[in-house]
């Protein structure tokens, strides 16, 4: 797709001519920037130790520490597995929150959060999507349709799942665009 991606390297500049990465300048009239975004200001709200993003650094059962009475979970969580951080995805978020809320009412001595990777999804157009799961790689129309089906598979509601379904069923063949914000205050 002519697609480069690059990881792990610092962005140092960017401009309306382009971006310079570890160094080396590419020129370019478009640059999309995917880096993610802060995490809410609860860490300095309590304040507490946070990494760069703003996360709060909680110890394995998902508290903060000194403060065992505060659960931090989702976004606004650095979660360790591993020694590695876990991502800032939706999947992360939902077994977190899940485990939180077992704990606040559990409240079971030594029990710590355990991470369950059920792969990446990932859309990038209209057609074409991407899936990472253990060994198994998908990419294109296949792991769109995938990546459609788990997506509506996690909507709460089952009415939502029929509606989204049908409003992406129907957006898709007359490739109309929904509307997609992403707002920071």
């Amino acid at each position: 797709m002519g697609v480069e991606v690059r990881l792990n390297h610092a962005v140092e500049q960017i401009d309306a001519e382009g971006v310079t990465i570890a160094g080396e300048r590419i020129r370019t009239p478009n640059v999309i920037w995917a880096a993610g975004a802060r995490a809410t200001p609860v860490g300095k709200w309590l304040d507490v130790e946070t990494d760069g993003s703003g996360r709060i650094k909680v110890n394995p059962n998902l508290t903060v520490p000194g403060h065992p009475e505060i659960f931090v979970v989702g976004d606004a969580a650095l979660i360790l597995q591993d020694e590695k951080p876990l991502p800032g995805l939706a999947p992360v978020a939902i077994q977190s929150g899940r485990y939180a809320g077992r704990a606040i009412l559990k409240r079971v001595a030594g029990e710590t959060f355990k991470y369950f990777d059920k792969g990446s999804l990932a859309t990038i157009e209209r057609n074409y999507a991407i899936l990472e799961w253990g060994r198994l790689r998908l990419t294109r129309f296949s792991a769109k349709i995938l990546w459609a089906f788990i997506h509506i598979f996690y909507l709460m509601q089952n009415e939502d799942r029929l509606v989204v379904f049908l409003k992406w069923t129907y957006d898709y063949f007359t490739k109309k665009r929904g509307t997609r914000l992403i707002e920071e205050k």
